[in-house]
């Protein structure tokens, strides 16, 4: 059985695929640095081993090595980023065709003609004036250009695939019931699941990114040093007050996650959704990696409060790769289902109904329409 997934973030692209039974993940930076193509840079970088491509007069070095050249040359103007706030960035010239070349580092070709692949996306935004739907096209514009038939997917969906928060009702337990919270670098989504269909999604433009702005703009210093240092260093359990960027991470953490629960308190209102049972909220994205960072979450959500019972907050078992993940599980299931209909199409004594996808949890995944 074969098919793929790709968890297409701000800041990572995290591909994901089944080989010899087992889960195998590609993670790339989803940036790249620019520099002029002059006398033995393309040479340097070779013997570097960089991952870089030429066009015209500039080099762009891509991925990892991209963080990597603006921190040792100080120059972070020419460090830039194919997407913003969760999609294509609109003011990045070269952002649909530095995001080809990170895609097709990352998922490489089909194995075969038409091979399922299921491309995360997030949800419209609640508080920001664009929609997503010409990065989605875009995206799977080109995924289908290189030979996939593809399949978009809310990414806090995908969370839920992965980590199968459960209900229990009159002894029995609902697979696939509860919240994921995708906390990304340049959105968090949200999304809620009732035995695996969809109930409420919605993103808002705060996340990772707004954090380092922030903080780099409270203590002037580049936005780059803001990144690496919170990604090497933070820890939500052992703050030192000595270090004035942890510190400011400290406050605007908890502003973000402040802001995300009342935004989805407020979308629940206005949903009118009514869900009786206490529910688990699960939480993922590189945003949410540092330690201590469901705690904090705990705390806040017990002095904002939601207008639904919440049974419990737990992380996904891999932060970075959880959204990926659950991609794989849905592009299983769709494969398994697309090829029963091809068997049954063709006119085969009655094909046996593929079995549902298994989830890292261990729930079975229901095929996805």
């Amino acid at each position: 059985m074969c098919a793929k997934a790709v968890d297409i973030g701000t800041c990572f692209l995290v591909g994901a695929e089944l080989k010899d039974g087992k889960e195998v993940f590609t993670m790339e930076r989803d940036a790249f640095f620019s520099m002029p193509n002059e006398d033995f840079a393309e040479d340097m970088l070779t013997k570097a081993g960089a991952f870089y491509i030429i066009k015209g007069e500039q080099i762009y070095v891509v991925g990892e090595d991209a963080l990597k050249f603006s921190m040792v040359t100080g120059n972070q103007k020419d460090y830039r980023r194919p997407m913003a706030k969760g999609v294509l960035n609109p003011g990045e010239e070269e952002a649909i065709s530095m995001m080809e070349v990170l895609l097709e580092a990352v998922v490489g070709k089909p194995n075969y003609p038409g091979e399922v692949i299921c491309a995360t996306m997030p949800a419209n935004p609640v508080d920001a004036d664009f929609d997503v739907t010409f990065h989605r096209m875009v995206l799977e514009r080109f995924l289908k250009k290189l030979g996939y038939d593809v399949k978009c997917i809310n990414e806090a969906m995908c969370i839920v695939y992965a980590e199968n928060p459960t209900v229990t009702i009159n002894n029995e337990v609902l697979p696939f019931t509860g919240i994921g919270i995708s906390f990304g670098a340049g959105m968090v989504n949200l999304a809620a699941s009732w035995r695996a269909k969809k109930l409420l999604e919605f993103s808002c433009g705060r996340s990772g990114d707004w954090i380092d702005r922030q903080v780099a703009k409270v203590r002037s210093v580049p936005v780059s040093k803001v990144q690496s240092h919170k990604e090497k260093h933070l820890n939500f359990d052992r703050i030192d007050p000595t270090d004035q960027i942890m510190v400011a991470l400290e406050i605007y953490y908890e502003d973000l996650i402040r802001y995300v629960l009342t935004s989805f308190q407020q979308q629940l209102k206005l949903a009118n959704a009514t869900i009786d049972e206490p529910v688990e909220i699960v939480v993922a994205g590189g945003t949410s990696k540092p330690p201590g960072f469901v705690d904090r979450f705990r705390a806040i959500l017990r002095e904002v409060g939601l207008p639904i019972p919440v049974r419990g907050v737990r992380h996904a078992k891999d932060p970075l790769k959880a959204v990926a993940a659950g991609a794989l599980v849905a592009a299983i299931s769709e494969e398994k289902k697309r090829k029963a209909k091809a068997s049954k199409s063709e006119g085969d004594e009655a094909p046996a109904l593929p079995k549902p996808a298994k989830s890292r949890a261990g729930g079975d995944v229901p095929l996805i329409s």
